[in-house]
């Protein structure tokens, strides 16, 4: 009996031994399982704090970026306001001095000016005694006028300012004697230009003329033609020997016009000056003494 009842508690102790490892078992994996979840929750979170931080950090480096964009744009509004201001500022202080002196160009019936400075609110007459001073009685008495626009003052005019005329800050004033017209005045300012414009375009004028004559000489017109055949036959040798005659004076009339604009030295031609006319008629004149 005792070895049975040994033997039923040995089997009791075993089963409560394996018992209890088993559940010493479930607890380690359970405890594992809770260990496990348990980081990975960690992990989750610390990632989602992560995430969040990043987020925070682009959120507060756009503000920034922004409100850098925003201060600097307004700056460089800012500054180009004040430059804008004070490029102003300058225009209306150089149109001030400007406006406070009146530069006046006289121009005189013979082409030759002279000019000088007066106070904007300088009245004309003074401008007008200015001028008569520096000219004397050369040409009596006088009025003045502007070319551009067209405008001839008046004695009402002589008493306003520079200003008041529109001849500040600068303008060109012409002196019209009595009994002359302005048109008078600039005819003769112009006329030295148009004289040195001659001089240098007269050799291209003769070259052009010389190179028209050649190649632009019209033909001449042709016979009429005879209604029978026989008229036909025999003014055939007469109409071309009018042609024929017809080249030839073609052919005289460039090589005269050739000798007046050209002069031959050997086998080249060259243009002819005054100078050359005045040696051929040395060389032609009886009394010279360069009579060849």
């Amino acid at each position: 009996q005792k070895e049975i009842k040994k033997e039923i508690e040995r089997r009791k102790t075993g089963k409560e031994m394996l018992e209890y490892k088993r559940r010493q078992e479930e607890e380690l994996t359970k405890r594992m399982l809770e260990e496990r979840n348990r980081e990975k929750a960690e992990e989750r979170a610390a990632r989602e704090r992560i995430r969040q931080q990043i987020a925070m950090d682009r959120a507060e480096r756009a503000a920034r970026f922004a409100k850098s964009k925003e201060e600097a744009e307004a700056a460089k509004a800012a500054a180009l306001q004040a430059k804008q201001a004070e490029i102003e500022a300058r225009k209306e202080a150089a149109q001030r001095e400007r406006s406070a002196i009146a530069r006046i160009q006289f121009r005189l019936p013979d082409g030759s000016s002279f000019t000088n400075q007066f106070p904007s609110e300088a009245r004309l007459e003074e401008a007008r005694q200015f001028a008569a001073q520096t000219v004397g009685n050369t040409y009596g008495n006088f009025s003045l006028a502007t070319m551009f626009p067209r405008r001839e003052f008046t004695k009402e005019d002589y008493g306003k300012t520079l200003l008041e005329l529109e001849l500040a800050p600068s303008a060109s004033v012409v002196l019209l004697p009595a009994g002359r017209p302005a048109t008078a005045v600039v005819q003769a300012s112009g006329s030295d230009l148009w004289k040195f414009l001659g001089t240098i375009l007269y050799p291209l004028l003769a070259v052009w003329r010389f190179i028209s004559n050649f190649l632009f000489t019209s033909p001449p017109p042709s016979q009429p033609s005879v209604r029978s055949g026989h008229q036909q036959d025999h003014s055939a040798p007469s109409t071309s020997g009018s042609m024929e005659q017809s080249r030839q004076a073609v052919r005289k009339r460039v090589v005269e016009k050739r000798g007046e604009d050209f002069k031959k030295e050997g086998k080249i031609y060259r243009l002819r000056t005054q100078d050359d006319g005045e040696d051929e008629n040395n060389t032609w004149n009886g009394n010279s003494t360069q009579q060849m």
